[in-house]
């Protein structure tokens, strides 16, 4: 089949993933914020490690960069020593991984 006998939704799926991919360009971005020397060495690390492993990481699926950076950001919130001004971020982030984890798996 060439592309322009491509069913319409095929289009749909590569502008979600499009759309998805430039999301998680600005979390990673986001979260790089973390970066800040008011935040110990050891959630600074977790937060790289959460970012370059998975939401970057496009050798694994999607769903699974999404999910595992969520669970990251969740044990990283629940760090004691995380900065209190930056628990509100990372829920957000979390917040939006989540959403886009679900358009993930109903597109």
């Amino acid at each position: 089949m060439r592309l322009s006998q491509a069913p319409m939704w095929v289009g749909c799926v590569v502008s979600l993933m499009a759309d998805i991919e430039t999301k998680i360009q600005q979390i990673a971005t986001v979260l790089g914020q973390l970066e800040d020397t008011q935040v110990p060495r050891n959630i600074r690390n977790s937060v790289k490690d959460a970012v370059d492993k998975w939401l970057l990481n496009e050798s694994k699926d999607m769903d699974v960069r999404l999910g595992m950076t969520a669970s990251m950001l969740d044990e990283i919130f629940n760090d004691a020593n995380l900065p209190i001004h930056y628990g509100p971020l990372c829920l957000q982030i979390q917040t939006t991984l989540e959403i886009l984890l679900n358009e993930v798996r109903r597109g």
